[in-house]
């Protein structure tokens, strides 16, 4: 394997795109690194035979499809060599031919063959209290698996932080036994200092179940007061079979009325973010995005009665909707922004115009002008790049136009605010503002450049949501005359976007090529879920028909309320059941005994759920 990869040391800050090439010859695995591909003498190598292979969050440097390989040729020196992709393909590309020749990190090989162990962490990390506030005025969180650092927090500046941010860290190699969270001070022209950590051990976690706590933090010194870190966790130990044997559970899923898809999203709010993941690569492996989010944006309308909420909550819907904007249109968002925002980041000029955040009042006039410019050539951009939208996308903006259209008939601007509540709100305008994380720019904006970008979309949000700025901020209304000359183009422009009424051959042809071996990920993720849920499901077939009729084994429960009868599916509990739910993690040494070779999909649910 071979081809273009971003690289940077834990010395380097900056990014630099090297070819890598995977040698293999018997024993002997390296990865070789050269300036392009014409060159014959590599500039380094990494040896395999004594590399670990970790996962690095987008959090650490603000970017995507990043991983690391940490070479330890002795026990007490690493050298740890960070590697990005260009998307989350060829980053899943890169890590499933370099993981089987790391270092294994198993600590035992399953007993059953094409049984796979699925270990994940999803860590939020709330606040903090009573930290030390002369030692630490500018506090972060370094997130670390095997003391390798793996995510991190934003600083924050205030005596009680407050962070209410959210990591899932998937794949946790088999090895790990703790985690620990960091506290560090950032420094401004020193280094960042560290301040003091907790250390939590994995198998006092319960599988599968949601804890909140209070973590004490242990300093730098034994003696003293060092606070505390409010924890959201959730631990899941899993096994996942092969993916014929999630079949039952795939064909309800993929069922053309949703049922069991809108009874998850009922239910299971605080899975919102790993159920959307799954069913999304799901339904792109078969095809059948553009169905899943067209029926679920139809019942977000049809159950809303205001058009100002329509979704402005979070929702499964919504995360749906961004998850498959944010995988889909890198190359939209590069012709209609990159420009724009490469401009900004080498023009000397700022388009500040709040008073209390300029350099001199005398630049307010020199900024308006070129905020004004700047607003002029991106929505020009943005105006004349429909085509470069996705098609599938812009087919389920013109069903979402349609859908609110024939509920409000005479609210003349929901059609528009619809769409642009997504294109806009929830992707040109993030993009903007953390140009980093869309694959637009390699390294993240410098503070100025990115105060110019902050001002952009907030002019682009009024535009999208057809309003001028009030009395509020008055030193915005100067841009007030930019938003009345754009809103009928703005009008036009989303209509064109959403101008595809035919549903176009999915655009999800590569993805499925490159995902077939993680379906059973999916899948058991999906299960996992359906079984932690299973109390609500079943309270939930109480009160609602979710299902028609199906085979009597796929169901784990039968209700009947009023001479009715209401169903909830949750297929194979019984197989993995013991395993995963009831076996401390790591105690697998008798999964033969538990889980027959070839599984079966029978049903044997206890009157509890369980």
């Amino acid at each position: 394997m071979q081809g273009y990869l971003e690289k940077k040391s834990e010395k380097n800050k900056k990014w630099k795109a090297l070819y890598f090439v995977l040698l293999v010859d018997a024993t002997d695995t390296h990865l070789y690194l050269y300036d392009n591909p014409k060159r014959t003498k590599p500039k380094g190598l990494i040896d395999l035979s004594c590399a670990y292979l970790y996962q690095v969050h987008d959090s650490v440097f603000d970017r995507p499809h990043c991983f690391q390989l940490v070479e330890r040729a002795l026990p007490c020196l690493a050298t740890i060599t960070y590697l990005a992709a260009p998307n989350s393909e060829s980053a899943q590309d890169w890590i499933n031919a370099l993981k089987p020749l790391c270092v294994s990190q198993l600590t035992r090989a399953p007993k059953i063959a094409r049984l796979r162990e699925l270990r994940s962490l999803h860590l939020n990390i709330l606040d903090a209290h009573r930290l030390p506030y002369k030692l630490v005025p500018n506090p972060f969180i370094i997130v670390a698996l095997n003391n390798v650092k793996v995510a991190r927090t934003k600083v924050k500046t205030c005596l009680h932080p407050l962070w209410d941010e959210e990591f899932l860290l998937e794949d946790v190699p088999p090895d790990v036994i703790t985690f620990s969270l960091t506290l560090y001070n950032k420094g401004k022209r020193s280094k960042d200092t560290e301040v003091a950590e907790v250390s939590i051990e994995l198998s006092n976690l319960l599988n599968g179940e949601e804890m909140e706590e209070w973590y004490p933090l242990s300093g730098i010194t034994p003696i003293g007061e060092w606070g505390a870190l409010r924890l959201r966790i959730r631990y899941r130990h899993d096994l996942a079979m092969p993916p014929e044997e999630y079949s039952p559970l795939q064909q309800l899923l993929l069922d053309p009325e949703l049922h069991v898809v809108r009874a998850l999203a009922d239910v299971c709010h605080s899975d919102r973010v790993p159920l959307a993941s799954s069913l999304l690569k799901i339904f792109r492996y078969e095809r059948k995005e553009a169905d899943l989010l067209r029926s679920l944006n139809q019942a977000e309308v049809d159950k809303e009665d205001e058009t100002p909420t329509l979704f402005r909550a979070a929702s499964l819907t919504t995360t749906l909707m961004d998850l498959y904007m944010k995988s889909i249109c890198t190359s939209f968002l590069k012709a209609a922004l990159r420009d724009t925002i490469i401009k900004l980041i080498e023009s000397k000029q700022s388009c500040e115009l709040n008073p209390n955040k300029m350099d001199s009042p005398e630049d307010a006039c020199s900024n308006a002008e070129f905020l004004l410019q700047v607003l002029d050539e991106v929505t020009l951009s943005i105006f004349t790049s429909p085509d470069a939208c996705p098609k599938t996308l812009r087919y389920i903006c013109g069903c979402l136009q349609r859908a609110v259209v024939a509920k409000w008939p005479h609210e003349r601007l929901v059609r528009t605010r619809v769409v642009s509540g997504f294109i806009f709100l929830r992707l040109l305008c993030p993009a903007i503002l953390n140009p980093r994380s869309f694959n637009l720019l390699s390294e993240s904006p410098p503070p100025a450049a990115a105060r110019s970008l902050v001002m952009v979309a907030k002019c682009l949000q009024n535009l999208a949501n057809l309003v001028e700025f009030g009395g509020k901020e008055p030193y915005m209304e100067v841009v007030n005359p930019f938003i009345l000359k754009n809103k009928e183009r703005m009008v036009v422009f989303l209509d064109q976007l959403s101008s595809v009424t035919e549903k176009p051959e999915s655009e999800s042809i590569e993805f499925r090529s490159k995902n077939i071996s993680d379906t059973a990920r999916d899948l058991a993720t999906l299960h996992h879920i359906c079984v932690s849920h299973l109390r609500e499901l079943q309270l939930l077939s109480k009160t609602q028909n979710v299902l028609d009729d199906m085979p009597a084994d796929c169901w784990v429960t039968n209700s009947t309320v009023n001479g009715r009868r209401y169903r909830i599916p949750v297929v194979g509990v019984d197989r993995i059941h013991e395993v995963v739910r009831h076996r401390p993690p790591g105690q697998l040494e008798n999964a033969s005994q538990t889980i027959p070779t070839r599984p079966g999909l029978g049903l044997s649910v206890s009157n509890d759920g369980h």
